[in-house]
């Protein structure tokens, strides 16, 4: 399953704001006055509030700007068609990405985009958030949201079964395989849903361990990388153990949910909004860190799916645009706060993050999740994710699927995967 598919699908739960749209066409033809950014979803709503806020504190400017709203897919598309070919008038001023794509876009279209160093202070930032905004030696975006990788489960359930929160705190893969058997066995729920077919989960798991898809010199590291046989191995324990609900796409995820088919699922905090929706599940859901992959003290229970942050593109706004984006999406105590409580996208500038007007929710059974997720972000591996993350990881995916239904061995598994990606890099 597609982290991508499933973002875009976020926007149905979340009843977002109407915004004005324009297309393409219009953005090159309408740029003269206005300061354009481009995003999808919850991010519309962050660059419209961000709009909102800088207006109220300059009162007197003049500047205007015009946010588009875009599907993931479709703005992602615009972006790389019109740097690869050229036509870079056409690009919006601002636009939101996806860490997992920098590497693509600063690799091969720096000229492009405009030098953030003077307005961004990276050491404000998590480290696993700045590795990805630099470029030869330039900052080139600001970080923004977290992506921090958590386990949401539910506490009357494993409350039935004899456990309570502690007991779900930092342990590792095997123990929870533990108690995810006698919880089964106790309440007849699936303790965990995955996807055997994506590598949502996978990359979740690789990041905890301090690992990607390639070595400090960018050259594949798939078949011999002692991270990846670990995570394929425990998953291959997860699901060996009869506690997965198998989640062949979006749907059926959010049917278990809906429907109280699991205990847990464990992905990025944009899974938060979506599990509140139903609302007459509240008061049983928490959420805790992700259980780690036992072996190494490398492996850790923290972890990112990918996050995103903000693009200047370099043009005749820039420096208004850079200002815009420092003020707002950078520093802002305020927007962070109307972030969180509203889409639970969470921030990455420390400074911001200590200042959060966090609180329990009822929802989560008064815990406060906010602060809760934003405690795991200091301990996440800092990995470089490299060039074409997407493409790999719908080849990883498929063939780790077929590894844990047992239709083909681990090695053949990674061996096929490190071929792919080699291919790909190509």
């Amino acid at each position: 399953m597609k982290t991508k598919m499933i973002k875009n699908a976020i926007s149905m739960m979340l009843a977002l704001l109407v915004f004005t749209t324009i297309g393409l066409t219009a953005c090159s033809t309408n740029k003269q006055n206005k300061v354009i950014i481009w995003a999808w979803d919850a991010y519309a709503n962050a660059a419209e509030k961000a709009v909102e806020l800088y207006k109220g504190i300059h009162p007197d400017s003049k500047q205007e700007f015009e946010v588009v709203v875009l599907g993931q897919d479709d703005m992602v598309e615009k972006v790389k068609v019109a740097l690869a070919t050229g036509a870079t008038d056409t690009l919006p001023d601002i636009f939101y990405d996806e860490d997992y794509n920098f590497a693509e876009y600063l690799t091969y279209y720096e000229k492009y985009f405009f030098d953030l160093s003077s307005y961004v202070n990276l050491e404000d930032y998590y480290d696993y958030k700045t590795i990805n905004a630099i470029h030869n030696g330039k900052t080139y975006s600001i970080p923004y949201e977290s992506g921090t990788g958590v386990l949401f489960y539910r506490y009357d359930l494993i409350q039935q079964a004899g456990y309570d929160a502690e007991d779900l705190e930092n342990i590792t893969w095997d123990e929870f395989i533990e108690i995810g058997k006698d919880v089964k066995e106790k309440t007849g729920v699936d303790m965990l849903i995955m996807c055997p077919d994506g590598d949502m989960e996978g990359r979740l798991m690789y990041q905890a361990a301090g690992t990607w898809f390639y070595d400090a010199s960018g050259t594949p590291n798939i078949s011999d990388n002692v991270a990846f046989r670990d995570t394929f191995l425990t998953m291959k324990d997860i699901y060996d153990a009869d506690i997965v609900y198998d989640a062949l796409g979006w749907d059926d995820y959010i049917s278990a949910i809906a429907n109280q088919k699991i205990v847990s699922l464990f992905g990025a905090t944009w899974w938060a909004p979506i599990i509140s929706e139903y609302t007459e599940q509240s008061g049983k859901w928490r959420v805790t860190t992700m259980p780690r992959i036992a072996g190494s003290e490398q492996y850790t229970n923290y972890s990112s799916l990918g996050g995103g942050a903000w693009f200047v593109v370099k043009n005749d706004h820039s420096q208004i645009a850079a200002e815009f984006c420092k003020e707002s999406f950078g520093n802002s105590v305020e927007l962070a706060n109307y972030m969180a409580k509203n889409f639970f996208v969470l921030p990455t500038n420390k400074k911001v993050v200590a200042e959060l007007a966090t609180e329990g929710s009822v929802f989560w059974g008064g815990q406060d999740i906010v602060a809760c997720i934003s405690n795991c972000n200091e301990h996440i591996p800092a990995v470089k994710y490299g060039l074409n993350t997407y493409e790999i990881t719908y080849t990883v995916g498929p063939l780790a699927g077929q590894y844990l239904k047992g239709e083909i061995t681990l090695d053949s598994a990674l061996n096929q995967m490190q071929m792919a990606a080699i291919n790909i890099i190509k």
